[in-house]
């Protein structure tokens, strides 16, 4: 059986009024591909930020990799990889600058050479990255998420604004890494995506989740005729 590398115990946030997450447990197997997928506003970026240590819950328990995020946030951090909907970096860092100043943040590194081959990224190398395609921008956005070899890959939205030919490419460049065993946790809008390349499909509303299971199992719920993982969303994540 399959390590748990992540286990959220009855996670509660609130911001204001506003309950982001209300009462969530959740695990993850180490080398599964775990989507998280819900309607905008239903807790999924929140709950990836609990996951990642950008948040802290205000109830609720959360272990990555076998440790406990309030004691060992730091050490946690060495160990995992996050590529945001927008990385934040200086107007004028090139590819290559911004390669070697988010290696330089980490104890364990993994070769640069072999990341910027395997994401196509040499003849970019000297181009600043805000001049980028919105393609290669994520390229880059991957690139320095994986910089420190990382157990664990988060990646929020990765291929949002994407056209399809640049998703396909972005998703064959993750596949390379799952391929390695990686465990890769990701948000998206994009049902046929979550449908093809995750093992699970978590899926919250108003910040609960409301199902979570391999994409075949959960359409197998579907008593209307449904077929694909857009009928399982507006049956879980939208319907009353």
């Amino acid at each position: 059986m399959k390590q748990d590398v992540i286990i959220l115990e009855g996670i509660h946030k609130s911001y204001g009024e506003v309950k982001a997450v209300n009462n969530l447990s959740l695990t993850v197997k180490r080398g599964e591909v775990l989507g998280i997928i819900g309607a905008n506003g239903a807790g999924k970026s929140t709950t990836l930020e609990i996951m990642m240590g950008l948040r802290n819950p205000d109830v609720g328990s959360v272990e990555v990799l076998g440790l406990d995020m309030k004691k060992a946030t730091n050490e946690i951090k060495q160990r995992i990889g996050i590529q945001l909907q927008q990385t934040a970096l200086y107007d004028r860092i090139k590819v290559k600058e911004a390669l070697q100043l988010f290696s330089s943040y980490y104890d364990k590194k993994r070769d640069l050479q072999e990341i910027i081959d395997t994401l196509g990224l040499a003849p970019y190398l000297n181009k600043y990255v805000k001049n980028l395609s919105g393609g290669w921008q994520q390229r880059t956005s991957l690139a320095l998420a994986l910089v420190n070899d990382p157990e664990i890959i988060f990646l929020d939205e990765p291929t949002t604004g994407l056209d399809p030919q640049a998703r396909l490419e972005l998703w064959g460049c993750i596949n390379k890494y799952r391929a390695e065993g990686k465990t890769i946790i990701l948000t998206t809008h994009y049902m046929d995506e979550a449908q093809r390349h995750c093992d699970r499909i978590a899926i919250i509303k108003k910040g609960e989740l409301v199902a979570c299971d391999e994409p075949k199992k959960l359409i197998s719920t579907l008593t209307d005729g449904g077929e694909t993982l857009e009928d399982v969303y507006m049956k879980y994540a939208i319907g009353s």
